[in-house]
């Protein structure tokens, strides 16, 4: 079967392939007609669901259960493109990472899903789109924030992506030292001072030391 590169088309968008799955006591018959009525959707029965653009997961609990299901729906796929709308319960932190790494790309809160924003958003989700509660977003970018300074921790960086030597030299900088001065203080020549400042504005494309400066103190370095 000829599976298309991910969230794109080559000409006008095709219907996108659907596979419902269940779990939990949850009823889907209205959801149904709503999928099989849409012409942007072609709806698969459960043995193709592993050639489904989209697998829609109606769960009526959020538990070690439905991640087993999350993850045994993204082993079993063939179809390269395929990832998982979830409708459910809010998530508990701890399932929120193991859920994306199962293909999931779309969450919705079962009990704010209409059929319509569900169908929505299969269709959205097939072409390259995420949609997900304001909460988890929020989460998303507070752990990309942690992510972010666990990095720069790790390579010796501080806010900001300076090092440490970096900061001290602005924040000397700021107090209105010269590069002689500075060089002193730190115990370095004032060539070496120079050229710190100079890389620095060359990796982040700075124009002067009066803008380097700001941005350290924009992102709390100094």
């Amino acid at each position: 079967m000829f599976f298309p590169r991910c969230g794109t088309s080559v000409d006008a968008p095709r219907p996108v392939t659907v596979s419902v799955v269940v779990h939990g006591e949850r009823s889907m018959e209205n959801l149904l007609c709503r999928l099989k009525a849409d012409p942007d959707i072609v709806l698969f029965d459960g043995a193709d669901r592993h050639e489904a653009d989209i697998v829609l997961v109606l769960a009526s609990v959020a538990d070690e259960e439905l991640l087993a299901l999350l993850s045994l729906i993204d082993a079993q796929a063939i179809n390269p493109c395929q990832r998982t709308v979830l409708v459910s319960e809010p998530l508990r932190e701890r399932h929120v990472t193991m859920a994306f790494g199962a293909g999931v790309v779309s969450v919705l809160p079962h009990r704010q899903a209409t059929d319509g924003l569900i169908v929505h958003t299969v269709v959205s989700s097939a072409r390259g789109h995420a949609v997900l509660p304001p909460t988890l977003t929020r989460w998303l970018v507070d752990e990309a924030r942690m992510l972010q300074q666990i990095m720069h921790a790790s390579r010796g960086l501080q806010a900001g992506g300076l090092t440490e030597r970096e900061v001290a030299v602005f924040r000397l900088l700021a107090d209105g030292h010269d590069m002689a001065s500075i060089g002193e203080k730190l115990s370095y020549s004032e060539r070496t001072i120079k050229k710190i400042v100079q890389d620095t504005m060359r990796r982040f494309g700075f124009h002067n030391r009066v803008q380097a400066v700001a941005y350290a103190m924009r992102v709390g370095a100094i």
